[in-house]
């Protein structure tokens, strides 16, 4: 196992009395030397249980009532967790691992939480991203028929999506309630969309001609209230207005390039993740810078990519549509927290989000990887606080090893 944490062991287990009663209405029962049972004060209970990952608390619902209670409380305002995509494991069933990690340094340690992504379903795809319903996406545009796969890590749900030849993977767009993605054909998009909470997906043929985009480039997309946002690979934003009568066209809008922003980054973009927070459009940019590496190295090849970078800061910048310009963030609105990573996004609410710090950014980092033998350095994640600009910590995720990602998501458990 290359995961770092050790996988979770339950600290309590739910007792039957013979009546077959709830453990709250057996007072009047014997418990060990024959005294009465005693149900522990709502602090102690607390104690407990925020002793442990929200997730990892979960199979602690069975012991009382008043258990049951504060756990759904926890799982009714989800902690974003971290999927770890590893490769293969003939020794098991399952693909990658669910990773909790503590929002601050006082929260509880890293767990691991039973996964339930299958090797039988995901074998050969990559995983391309999260939705706010909390399903994993995965695809392969190389393969003919595979479409996307959604799964959610949590309960086993899956669901294929069966669409027609791709030139390129999906892009899965960011924000709001409602999951969606856009597929990239040679010469059209299609935009999916399935509304907060239904079974139902939707989808609508987006035109895209040469002049106003081009579909082998996007680089990602959010969402904000049923506009769909996209940025390219040449720094440039376009806009699908879903909320429009169809049909749905693409306008590519009339603002400064980021790649004029930053001319002396040749990788810019990928460098950066578009997001929606507060009903903005935001553009949070990575700043890399050599780190000096010391150790035995993970592989004997001379060729790495990125052989000394490593993340020492962020910056974000808020599209102004009506100035044609980005402009820069210096503090997050109301009480945000933003969590970013290569294939998924996104904001939360710190005050609705437990343990979680706001005004900081929660990434992921992998500092070295090698194309020649598909090994890596590992991956870390960590906080960047945007009042003190720096980075606060990093912890480590997984050791040196065949090449891994890990990807933000935010857990659904119904």
């Amino acid at each position: 196992m290359l995961v770092m944490m050790q996988p979770i062991r339950a600290k309590a287990a739910a007792k039957s009395s013979s009546s077959g009663t709830d453990a709250d209405d057996a007072r009047s029962g014997e418990a060990g030397g024959g005294g009465p049972a005693v149900e522990l004060p709502f602090h102690l209970t607390e104690k407990i249980l925020y002793s442990i990952s929200p997730l990892a608390s979960a199979r602690l619902a069975t012991v009382c009532k008043s258990w049951a209670a504060a756990v759904s409380e926890r799982l009714a305002r989800p902690v974003p967790h971290l999927f770890v995509y590893l490769p293969p494991d003939n020794k098991s069933d399952h693909r990658g691992v669910v990773v909790s990690v503590p929002m601050d340094s006082g929260g509880p340690p890293a767990q691991v939480i039973p996964n339930r992504v299958l090797l039988a379903d995901t074998n050969g795809l990559r995983c391309v991203g999260a939705t706010p319903s909390g399903c994993l996406a995965f695809a392969n545009w190389c393969w003919w028929d595979t479409g996307v796969l959604l799964v959610n890590p949590i309960t086993g749900a899956r669901r294929k999506l069966d669409g027609e030849r791709l030139c390129r993977d999906p892009v899965i767009a960011s924000g709001g309630d409602a999951d969606s993605f856009i597929s990239i054909g040679t010469d059209h998009l299609v935009l999916w969309w399935r509304a907060g909470g239904g079974e139902e997906w939707s989808k609508w043929t987006v035109a895209a001609p040469a002049a106003a985009h081009r579909t082998d480039g996007i680089m990602s997309v959010v969402n904000c209230n049923g506009r769909f946002y996209i940025l390219d690979r040449d720094g440039q934003v376009s806009l699908i207005d879903a909320t429009a009568p169809p049909p749905l066209l693409i306008e590519k809008l009339p603002v400064v390039s980021l790649c004029d922003l930053f001319p002396t980054l040749a990788t810019a973009m990928a460098t950066g993740h578009l997001l929606e927070s507060d009903g903005e459009v935001l553009f949070v940019r990575r700043v890399l810078a050599s780190v000096e590496h010391r150790g035995v190295p993970f592989c004997n090849h001379d060729i790495i990519t990125d052989e000394n970078l490593s993340i020492v800061g962020f910056e974000v910048y808020r599209l102004d549509v009506d100035g044609r310009r980005w402009t820069e963030v210096k503090k997050l609105s109301s009480d945000r927290a933003l969590f970013v990573s290569p294939v998924s996004s996104f904001s939360v609410r710190s005050s609705e989000t437990e343990g979680c710090r706001s005004n900081c950014i929660y990434f992921v980092d992998k500092k070295r990887y090698c194309s020649s033998c598909l090994r890596d350095d590992g991956n870390t994640w960590g906080v960047y606080s945007m009042e003190a600009r720096e980075v606060l910590f990093k912890h480590a995720v997984t050791r040196p090893g065949p090449c891994s990602s890990a990807t933000w998501f935010l857990p659904r458990v119904v």
